[in-house]
């Protein structure tokens, strides 16, 4: 959107721009004629949240925790509880005061107070130590803010009975006015107080605004007493009851890690067991020596009893002995016969082959002969004499010895085997009860660290509660004031923010309905929808279109609307002798008769030979004269009203003579024209000249069937649309239908827009006091030069 265009918005719906920002800016004045006055104060709380002292050494400063604790404070400061006991403690205060004290509660307040409390509250009030001095339990901060004539005694339980008033039920009078409307009790208008940080520092902003000063200042001095109380309550409540946990905790543990160490203890009893590892380890050393000196003499047992029993196989040969002698002597003496037969049987003469066989075999007899005695006298000096070459008679001793010191093995290794079984079961006493004591204990280990991380969170806890104690101690720093002067009202700030609100307001509706415009609206808009070429187009015929020498503008539209028809005949290169003009549109009332009626004068003034042929069943109404309305005056709205005596709207019949204008029944067999002349010949009518322009006027193409061969046949065929309608989906589905038939041949104009926008065409508009308008627009567009200075 262009300045220009912005301007001109505003100026067309300045009334209205005016109007209700003026509006809503009385009703603003109206609703404050009785402006109430507030009174403020404020007060300030030192926490330490986030530098104070603590009693943890290594404690860091946390950004998070610190943000955290600070949140809390000012939640604990909002809650609901924390209001209702305010709202009761002041309500007690005023029910005891005596009379009005504009210290705590004006004269106007009081007496309102006593018109609307029941008579039955008076009974929940303490009186029993009135008139006593007792001493005062709140903060010293607050003692010289609370009414020094009220028994701080009477005021607890005053306060005590009202609150379990309150919670008996919902029907009561002090359940009442914390819930409803009320401007000093109620939990909205406690609500109202509002609570901040002061930068980064340790400190809380406490700030009231009431309409009673007193009770401004007072129910400040009670917020910070029930917050300091409330906070202290809640820090070191958490802090106790982790404590407490710890204890109990610690006390099982105790008790768990004695009922383990007894259980040890009983075993020990009962096993005889003083110290079961060093005893076990005792048992084991001697065992692993008495088996390395048993192996040991169960190996000389075995070398005497091999030593011996190879001395008795020594000491046992003699038979084996004297059999080899007797069989060597046996032997002797048959090689001493072999040996006389072999030499008999050389000294005989007889030396024949049988013989000399005879001979060779006794000689191999007699060798194998020599070759056993040889053997046996080997094996009887073995028999004889010892591996080492001992004589026999000399290992008896030996023999002697190896069975005495093997009986000795022997008697010792039956001991051995004795205390072998000793040891044994005693493996078997130790060896269960080392996995018992083993289980008892990690059951006493387990139960010990159980007891000494207890300990330890106890120690934290305690110290935690330490540390919740120094850090809730919350202290007034800055006690809340008595305001003496009322806040200043804001009513013109509210007039004035009513005034901009309804003016922008009224500006945003605006530009979000010239935002959303969805018309045809101008030839550029509309091309952009219809996709299709402008032809031109035609405004309002208003009755006071509020600019001079309409006519002339009426007139110059015309003329371009034809010269572009002129164009485009030029352009298509049509050599045909008669153009065929037809009128269309989607649906009745847009101004098609009009403007084919212009159309049609301004081509016979050009001299050009006009037919215009005009549906004498549906040609177009102007619609019925109407009255300017009421509000297009007040906000300043151009007239709507049409000028019915402009000769731009007179009928096609005034403008052309009658062979020049006709009129065509549409029937049936209208759709079967092929041309203009086929209509003529349908309705029975004769032309005495032949037409160079034929203007057609065509029903609506959603209402009624069109001629497919005479729109296909035409030359040019021009859509008409009203400006200030929407093109729905149905306008487009007949526009789609024609369009195979027409191609390029079919162009628009738009009708009835508005005046501003035929600038686009004929320039700038020649209204009333247009020097002074022409210079502002001139700098709206940027233009700083007149034509003198081209």
């Amino acid at each position: 959107m262009k300045i220009i265009e912005l301007i001109r918005l505003i100026l067309k719906h300045l009334r209205l721009l005016i109007a209700v920002p003026l509006i809503l800016a009385g009703l603003v004045i109206l609703l404050t004629l009785k402006p109430s006055f507030d009174y403020s104060s404020q007060t300030i709380l030192y926490t330490g949240l986030a530098s104070g002292s603590s009693i943890e050494m290594e404690k860091t400063f946390n950004y998070f925790a610190t943000n955290t604790a600070f949140d809390n404070l000012l939640n604990i400061i909002k809650s609901r509880e924390t209001q209702e006991e305010i709202s009761i403690r002041l309500l007690s205060q005023h029910l005891m005061l005596p009379k009005a004290d504009p210290k705590y509660l004006s004269s106007k307040y009081y007496n309102e107070l006593k018109e609307k409390i029941p008579s039955y509250i008076y009974n929940y009030v303490s009186n029993e130590n009135a008139g006593l001095e007792t001493e005062n339990t709140s903060s010293e901060s607050d003692n010289y803010l609370f009414p020094t004539y009220i028994n701080r005694a009477d005021y607890e339980k005053t306060v005590k009975n009202l609150t379990a008033l309150m919670k008996s039920s919902d029907t009561n009078f002090v359940y009442e006015i914390l819930n409803y409307e009320d401007d000093h009790y109620s939990i909205k208008a406690l609500s109202e107080i509002k609570a901040e940080r002061i930068s980064n520092s340790d400190l809380i902003k406490l700030s009231y605004q009431v309409n009673d000063p007193g009770v401004c200042q007072q129910t400040l001095a009670i917020l910070n007493e029930v917050c300091i109380k409330n906070y202290k309550n809640i820090k070191e409540n958490n802090s106790d009851a982790v404590v407490k946990y710890f204890e109990s905790q610690l006390e099982i543990a105790n008790q768990n890690l004695k009922k383990a160490e007894d259980k040890l203890l009983e075993f020990n009893k009962s096993y005889n067991i003083i110290n079961y590892y060093e005893q076990s380890k005792a048992v084991a050393v001697v065992k692993e020596d008495m088996l390395v000196d048993y192996k040991n003499k169960k190996a000389q047992l075995a070398g005497a009893e091999a030593a011996t029993k190879r001395l008795e196989e020594k000491l046992n040969i003699q038979e084996k002995v004297q059999s080899k002698s007797n069989n060597l002597i046996e032997k002797k003496k048959q090689l001493g016969d072999l040996t006389f037969t072999i030499a008999m049987a050389e000294a005989s003469a007889n030396n024949d082959a049988e013989n000399n066989k005879n001979i060779e075999k006794l000689k191999n007899q007699a060798e194998a002969l020599k070759s056993d005695i040889k053997n046996s006298v080997e094996e009887l000096y073995s028999y004889q004499n010892s591996l080492e070459g001992l004589p026999v008679n000399k290992l008896l001793p030996e023999w002697m010895e190896n069975v005495v010191e093997s009986e000795n093995l022997r008697a010792k290794l039956r001991v051995m085997d004795e205390d072998n079984k000793s040891f044994q079961e005693q493996y078997e006493v130790y060896a269960p009860a080392g996995a018992n004591i083993k289980r008892i204990e990690r059951e006493i280990s387990v139960s010990e660290q159980g007891y000494l991380e207890i300990l330890h969170g106890l120690n934290l806890a305690k110290l935690k509660s330490q540390d919740n104690e120094l850090s809730s101690n919350l202290k007034m720093v800055d006690p809340p004031y008595f305001p003496l002067n009322p806040i200043p009202t804001k009513r013109k700030l509210l007039i004035i923010a009513a005034a901009l609100f309804g003016g922008l307001l009224v500006f945003g509706i605006i530009l979000i309905m010239e935002y959303f415009d969805d018309t045809l609206k101008n030839t550029k808009k509309a091309a952009k929808i219809l996709k299709l070429s402008p032809l031109g187009m035609i405004p309002k015929i208003l009755l006071n279109p509020n600019i001079n020498n309409f006519p002339f503008i009426q007139n110059r539209l015309i003329e371009i609307i034809t010269q572009n028809i002129k164009q485009f005949f030029i352009n298509q290169e049509s050599e045909k002798p008669v153009k065929t003009i037809l009128f269309l549109s989607t649906t009745e009332m847009e101004g098609k008769t009009v403007l084919a009626s212009n159309i049609s004068k301004k081509l016979k003034e050009d001299g050009k030979k006009v037919l215009y042929l005009n549906n004498s069943n549906t040609q177009e109404k102007i619609q019925q004269q109407r009255k300017i309305s009421f509000i297009n005056k007040f906000l300043g709205y151009p007239d709507p009203r049409i000028d019915f005596d402009s000769p731009f709207l007179s009928k096609a019949s005034n403008q052309l003579n009658a062979s020049e204008y006709k009129e065509y029944n549409f029937n049936k067999d209208f759709n079967k024209v092929n041309n203009y002349s086929d209509i003529l010949e349908l309705n029975g009518l004769k032309l005495d000249f032949e037409p160079e322009y034929v203007l057609i006027e065509l029903p609506s193409l959603i209402n009624n069937n069109y001629p497919i061969d005479l729109i296909s046949n035409s030359d040019l065929s021009i859509l008409i649309c009203r400006s200030n309608r929407l093109w729905s989906e149905a306008d487009q589905a007949a526009l789609n239908n024609i369009l195979p038939f027409t191609g390029t041949k079919l162009n628009f104009i738009v009708n009835g827009v508005e005046l501003k926008e035929v600038e686009s065409l004929v320039g700038d508009l020649p209204k009333k006091g247009s020097k002074f308008r022409k210079k502002i627009k001139n700098m709206f567009n940027f233009q700083f030069y007149s034509k003198n200075q081209i």
